[in-house]
């Protein structure tokens, strides 16, 4: 259930980064589309931050014995 919304806002970080880059630097919101991306990828970039030790401490490597859940 919590991976759609972050899906949907990596695929819309996606179109505001093509966005950008076809916004001429002089036209009105090419600062709002930069904070809007920024924005965004600072989001994105939290939610990879926490996700990764999870990912670690789940991980098994091979040969050994995960611990019994809780």
């Amino acid at each position: 259930l919590l991976y759609k919304p972050v899906d949907r806002v990596t695929r819309s970080t996606l179109v505001l980064h093509d966005l950008l880059k076809h916004t001429p630097a002089t036209h009105p919101d090419h600062p709002l589309l930069q904070d809007a991306l920024r924005i965004s990828q600072n989001f994105l970039s939290s939610i990879n931050e926490e996700i990764t030790p999870r990912r670690q401490s789940m991980t098994v490597k091979k040969g050994e014995v995960s611990p019994p859940a809780l």
